[in-house]
This record gives C-alpha cells, sequence and structure tokens, in this order.
C-alpha cells in the first residue's frame, strides 16, 4: 500500500508544470482542423512538404493523427518542431545507417573483431534448449529507436499527448487481433515505434499488454482518430503506394508485394469515403519512389510539396491572417515541452548476461545533473555493441516498476541523489530508467565462412570455415569457442577465453595441417605438409575495444612431409615446436574488407626456443600496418608488411611467404618464400554503388601497386631486389563476404583471379 502511494505521488510530482495548462485554446470563429498522415515508409517524407506549405500558406493545424512513417512526422510536428526543423531533421539522420542493426566496426568488442579477421561471415545462426532461435524480425530496430528517442526526448517527460504542443495520436495495429490500437499516452518515442513496427522486419513493441505492430495492417489513414480528437475540418495526405496493375504482378514477388499493399486497404477505402467536401485529401505523386528508399528524402519533399501547392485553392479557406497566425504560432510554442529533467535517479535493469558492473561503467549521466539526450544515444550504443542484447534503451520520467532484476536473479542497480538507493528499492522523483534485454541468439551461435581462389589456370583453393560460441560457458563468463576450417588447408581449435575487467587469458588446444607449394623459376616443384598438434596459453590486456597486447607460449608436435617431390635432406619428423610470443595489435579500421578510415597495427616478437625440449632455436619479428585515406567515393589504402629472423636452428618451412592477389599480384599465392620479407603495397578503389539504406551491397573499381621480396638470408635483402607487381580489379562487399574479379601482374608474370573471401 505504502509503495502504491509512494508511486502516484512520483508520478504527480514528475508532471511538468506546463501540464496544468497544455490544454490547447480552442481556436475562434473557425473549424478545429485535424491533419492526418498515413503510413507509406519513405513515401511519407511527402509529410514535410505538406507541412511546409501549410506553414507558407498560414494553414493552422490543431490535432494531428498518423501511422507509420506518418506518425514519425507527426509526433515531431505536434512535439513543437517546425516544418523548417522537420527538413533539417530529414537531413540529419543517417538513413543509410538508421535501419541497420549491424554494430559499426568501431564499437566493437576487440573480441568480436576477430570474428571477421577469421574470415567468417557475419552472419549467426543460435540455439536454445529448444532448438534453433529466429528473430522477432529481420531488424530489431536498436538504432532506429535511439534515434527517434533522441529527436523525441524533449516530449519523452509528457506522458498524456494532449499536453503536447499539439494533440496526437498514434495508430498500431494488435498484432494478436489485427485490431487498431490508437496511442494516446505514455512514452511517445516507444508509441511511434510501435506504429512503424512493419510485421516481420522489426519486431513487435510489448507495451499495455499488447503486441504492437505497423499500423499499416489495421488503419493506414487514421481519419476517424483525428475526428475523435475533435477535428471538425480534415487535411488528409495520402501516401501509400498504390496497387500493382495486372500486367506487373509477373511473379512471387510481386504477388508478395501486393498481398502487403492489400493490408489495410479497405479502411483507407472507407475513410477517404467519409471526407466532406470541404475536408482536403492530398495525394503526393511519387511512382518512382518506394517505400524503403529513404536515401530520397530531397524528392519525397518536393513531391508533398507540389501536391499540397496544387490544392492551395481547397487550403486558403482556412488561412489565418498575419496576426493570427503569430498568435497561433506563439501558443504552439508555448505549449511544446522542453523536457530535459535533472536526474534524480538512474535506474538500470539488466535482463541480460552481460554483468550489470559492465553496463553501469558505461552509463555515464548521473543523478543530480540534466539529461543529455545524445550522450545516452552514445553510451547506450556503446553497451549494446558488447553483444548479447535484443535492445538497449531508455525511459525518462518516474520509475515505472518497483524493482527490476538481471538475468541471473539479482535487483536491479539504481544511482540516485544522496548516496544511492539500495538496489531493487522504487527510486523516486525523475530520473532515467534503462532497460537492456538479452537476446536469446547471442548466448551462443554458430558462424560460416567461404574462401574460393582461383587464377583460371593452375591453382584453385577452397576453404570452408565454421565456428561454435558458448559466450557464457556453463555460467563461468568464460568464452567457449571451436573453429573448423576444411579446405586445401585444415584446423580445429577449441578454447576458453575469459576477461577479467581489462585483463583476459586464453586457452586453445589445436590441430591444423598445411600444405605449401615450393617454386623453381616459377614452376611448383615441391609441395610440403605441415602438420601440428599444439596448444597456446595466452594472457593480455586490452586496451577498451580498440587494441590488445597479449603474451605467452605455444607448444605443439610437428612433422614436416614431402606430398610431391624428392624428400627433404635432414631430419624433419617429430620436432617440437615451444615458442614464446608477444603481440601488440590495435584495430580501428571500420571495415576489413574495404575500409575508408582507421588503422590497423600490429607487432609481434616470437621466440623458438630449444628450451624444455623444443627442437628449434631462433627469433622472428614481424611488423604489419594499414592506414585508409579518402575524400568522397575514393579511397587509397596504404599498407606495408615486414618480417626479420634470426640464424639458428629452423629445421621448419620458412616463416614468410608472397604471392597471390595484393600480395605480388600476378605470382602464384605463396610462391616466394623466405626467412625474411618486405611488402608494401598502396590500393585504390572507387565506389561504384550508391549507398543503399537497407539492401547495400557496395561495389567497387580499383587497382592496386605492391613491391616487395622474400629472402633465405639477412645478407640478400635489400633495396634493389624488391620484385614490383600490380592489379586491376571489380570488388564488392557481398553478404558472404569480399568478391574480387582481377587481374595481376609481376615482372611479365601475369594471372586472372576470381576470389571470395579477405585477401589483406
Amino acid at each position: 500500500m505504502l509503495r502504491a502511494i509512494l508511486t502516484i505521488l512520483a508520478v504527480t510530482l514528475a508532471l511538468p508544470a506546463f501540464a496544468q495548462t497544455a490544454q490547447p485554446p480552442e481556436p475562434q470563429d473557425r473549424p478545429r482542423i485535424g491533419l492526418v498522415l498515413g503510413g507509406g515508409g519513405a513515401r511519407g517524407f511527402a509529410h514535410v512538404g505538406v507541412l511546409q506549405v501549410l506553414e507558407e500558406n498560414r494553414i493552422p493545424v490543431d490535432v494531428i493523427s498518423g501511422t507509420s512513417m506518418g506518425a514519425v512526422v507527426g509526433s515531431l510536428y505536434a512535439s513543437g518542431k517546425d516544418a523548417q526543423q522537420l527538413t533539417a531533421i530529414t537531413e540529419e539522420i543517417p538513413w543509410t545507417t538508421v535501419f541497420n542493426d549491424d554494430i559499426p566496426r568501431e564499437r566493437l568488442p576487440f573480441r568480436r573483431k576477430r570474428d571477421e579477421r577469421d574470415v567468417l561471415i557475419d552472419y549467426r545462426i543460435s540455439f536454445d534448449n529448444r532448438g534453433l532461435v529466429l528473430p522477432k524480425g529481420v531488424l530489431r530496430g536498436q538504432e532506429l529507436f535511439l534515434t527517434l528517442a533522441e529527436y523525441l526526448a524533449p516530449a519523452r517527460g509528457v506522458s498524456d499527448f494532449d499536453h503536447l504542443a499539439l494533440p496526437f495520436r498514434a495508430v498500431a495495429t494488435n498484432i494478436e487481433t489485427g485490431e487498431a490500437v490508437v496511442l494516446g499516452n505514455g512514452d511517445i518515442a516507444t508509441a511511434v515505434f510501435a506504429s512503424m513496427s512493419v510485421p516481420g522486419g522489426l519486431p513487435p513493441v510489448e507495451r499495455d499488454g499488447m503486441l504492437l505492430v505497423d499500423g499499416m495492417i489495421a488503419d493506414n489513414l487514421p481519419i476517424d482518430t483525428a475526428r475523435q480528437l475533435g477535428a471538425e475540418r480534415l487535411i488528409v495526405v495520402n501516401v501509400g503506394t498504390p496497387l500493382r496493375t495486372r500486367d506487373r504482378i509477373t511473379s512471387f514477388v510481386s504477388v508478395l508485394d501486393q498481398m502487403q499493399l492489400l493490408l489495410g486497404r479497405e479502411s483507407v477505402e472507407r475513410g477517404i469515403a467519409s471526407l466532406s467536401p470541404a475536408d482536403v485529401l492530398i495525394l503526393p505523386d511519387q511512382p518512382d519512389i518506394s517505400s524503403t528508399a529513404f536515401e530520397r528524402s530531397v524528392d519525397g519533399i518536393a513531391a508533398g510539396r507540389k501536391a499540397a501547392l496544387a490544392m492551395l485553392d481547397k487550403l486558403k479557406p482556412y488561412q489565418l491572417s498575419e496576426a493570427d497566425w503569430r498568435a497561433y504560432i506563439a501558443a504552439r510554442a508555448a505549449r511544446a515541452p522542453r523536457y530535459a529533467p535533472t536526474l534524480d535517479f538512474v535506474h538500470i535493469v539488466n535482463n541480460s548476461d552481460i554483468p550489470s558492473e559492465k553496463i553501469t561503467g558505461m552509463v555515464s549521466a548521473r543523478s543530480g545533473e540534466p539529461l543529455d539526450a545524445r550522450k545516452m544515444t552514445e553510451d547506450l550504443q556503446n553497451i549494446y555493441a558488447l553483444g548479447g542484447f535484443r535492445s538497449v534503451r531508455y525511459d525518462i520520467g518516474p520509475a515505472t516498476t518497483e524493482e527490476g532484476t538481471t538475468a541471473d536473479g539479482r535487483p536491479a542497480i539504481t544511482t540516485s541523489k544522496g548516496g544511492g538507493t539500495p538496489e531493487g528499492r522504487l527510486p523516486l522523483g525523475e530520473g532515467v530508467t534503462i532497460r537492456a534485454e538479452g537476446d536469446p541468439t547471442s548466448a551462443n551461435w554458430m558462424q560460416f565462412g567461404l574462401g574460393i581462389t582461383t587464377d583460371f589456370n593452375r591453382i584453385s583453393s577452397i576453404r570452408i570455415g565454421a565456428s561454435y560460441t558458448d559466450r557464457n560457458f556453463a555460467g563461468t563468463g568464460a568464452e567457449w569457442r571451436t573453429d573448423v576450417r576444411v579446405g586445401s588447408d585444415l584446423l580445429f581449435s577449441t578454447g576458453l577465453y575469459k576477461e577479467w575487467g581489462r585483463f583476459f587469458g586464453e586457452v586453445t588446444p589445436y590441430w591444423s595441417r598445411i600444405d605449401t607449394f615450393f617454386y623453381i623459376n616459377g614452376e611448383a616443384a615441391l609441395q610440403v605438409r605441415d602438420s601440428r598438434v599444439g596448444s597456446t596459453f595466452e594472457a593480455g590486456y586490452l586496451f577498451g575495444n580498440w587494441g590488445e597486447l597479449r603474451t605467452g607460449i605455444n607448444v605443439a608436435a610437428v612433422d614436416l612431409d614431402v606430398i610431391v617431390g624428392a624428400p627433404l635432406v635432414g631430419d624433419f619428423d617429430g620436432q617440437t615446436d615451444l615458442s614464446w610470443r608477444t603481440r601488440f595489435t590495435a584495430d580501428k579500421l571500420d571495415s576489413l574488407d574495404f575500409p575508408t578510415r582507421g588503422v590497423f597495427a600490429q607487432a609481434s616478437y616470437t621466440d623458438h626456443s630449444n628450451l624444455f625440449g623444443g627442437d628449434l632455436d631462433y627469433n622472428s619479428v614481424t611488423a604489419k600496418v594499414q592506414k585508409p585515406f579518402s575524400w568522397g567515393r575514393n579511397t587509397i589504402l596504404f599498407g606495408g608488411e615486414i618480417g626479420l629472423t634470426t640464424d639458428g636452428n629452423g629445421r621448419s618451412l620458412a616463416d614468410f611467404r608472397l604471392g597471390g592477389f595484393l600480395n605480388l599480384s600476378g605470382l602464384e599465392p605463396n610462391e616466394l618464400i623466405g626467412r625474411h620479407k618486405i611488402l608494401g603495397r598502396a590500393i585504390f578503389y572507387h565506389r561504384l554503388s550508391e549507398v543503399a539504406p537497407i539492401l547495400n551491397v557496395p561495389v567497387y573499381l580499383g587497382g592496386s601497386v605492391e613491391v616487395g621480396n622474400t629472402w633465405i638470408a639477412l645478407e640478400d635483402v635489400g633495396l634493389d631486389s624488391l620484385r614490383p607487381a600490380g592489379s586491376l580489379f571489380v570488388g564488392a562487399d557481398t553478404p558472404l563476404g569480399p568478391a574480387f574479379l582481377a587481374a595481376g601482374l609481376a615482372r611479365g608474370n601475369g594471372a586472372f583471379y576470381l576470389i571470395l573471401g579477405r585477401v589483406f
């Protein structure tokens, strides 16, 4: 009972001061005008153009109802933003990434960046004790929701949408019943997100005991909703995609598309039929703008302007005088919420298996300080990048639950003014509640990799990889990972990795087999098989998510066998390779395949020791760097590699190899083998394709200039013996990995390449 009273008191005290006078004044001597904004995805940019014309001609709006993209534009306008600000927002939002749930590589934990370096396809297949786990939507909407939340932040503390600058309603669909659900209270960002959650594309939104999806199914043009808000005259903007004609229904894809267009069609036609002659129906003509063409905001806005101007004669009867318009704008501005509360608490409800302490340490918001919506977005993006989450979002206002618990049953963490609130206790006042929802598809998963290389002549290879990752093995917090590679080379490894803050440890037993050709005068004369059984034991330190320093020992039993050619001279069977290695890696590249910014650098020292039974006795030093420079669609990637080996007992294959595409193009793969190596290259690539917001497959045209060589003896190393090479290529960043069709040339040696898989 006491907690119930405290909850009511907190909610009452939390209402903004303007709520008591926020009821919009009734229009005098004119009808109450309602603006109805329909759904249509990217075609909804036309709504902004319509609003531009309304404001330029002093046409007032008193209430707004919207569905899907209409709810997005309508909510922003109802919160107090004008048409000019809406236009700027459409230019600011990165539409090419806002629908992309892939975590930007710069934010990935360093451990997950390793997955890419292991040439694995990014798509994951997950399981639980009931079998295959599939997401509820192709997209998760994490970035989309945070973007909405940031722009709607000033209105998120207004729980009654009648208390916005303009009364507003968003329309969603109850996916269980198919009924329209009119949303007029609660968190406005959640309401708008529910209204635009396309079934199958975005996950349903749980709200008020219902599972809500895009309102287009039940009411894509919420005319009746505007009337329920008291509208006497309507301005209706229908941006829905027209139905296909019979001659354009030619495949199962077009049939499915038509079926989607038919959803909710009856309610739209019924609503339009109910309009009176005094109402205004605006139909922007957008024949070549699809619902997913979010990169065409300028064209959509122009289409909206043109359609509204065409109906100006019907709109003019509602035009206000200059004086009345100024009074209307002033009244609307006075009602606009300006909600940036000083936080009384920061409440974290963690329903994932990520430790709550790790999440807490990444939240910069503090009680007693004003909320910074932009910084909160950045913090939650970084938390989401840890992996293991379906969503990481936040609410503004009084706490909506008395307590929350973590996935392992621990109470939620709350920080508040005055030294903190006991865990799980109901916080009072205004604050932020961060909800980290665990993702069952991120608890354990499988990934696959594919690599195909051919020079259309003698050398062809295929590599297939698979890995299984259990991110919380047996509840220990350790990551168990197993990798398998088959093809021209073989690998099986399985190991455990665990972090303690910035420190980590890893143990990985493995078996590998690598076949190598040795060349004499450009002809393959020998094929040697290097088989190893061993284990690595390493520990290190993480520098945030951009770098690591690791050191450890590798113990392996090595067998070298000649597969093709004369036997090797000397004893190469049954060797023990015991090596100590220290390696520093910095990885800030935005992409491993076609990077445009960042840097990659790696340096390592390896001591093959004859102590404790080791048969080898020599040292090696390696260094590698890659740095892209970009302008527009153009990038030059400069890179260099160097490797040096000391003299000693090195009864093994030489450590360094060159040859193949971008590694002295024109030569056979690994044609040059030696104990010392130098490679430098400059790779230019120009992006041919436009950046697409949803399905993005970049295509590039490029070329390279390369120089390098390998040497057996250190005294032979010299700039005069470097070998030049170059290439021309067409590349694409496909869902299966980078693909190249290329031609290479190196001192009269030429080759064509067809490659699927990473090459540098």
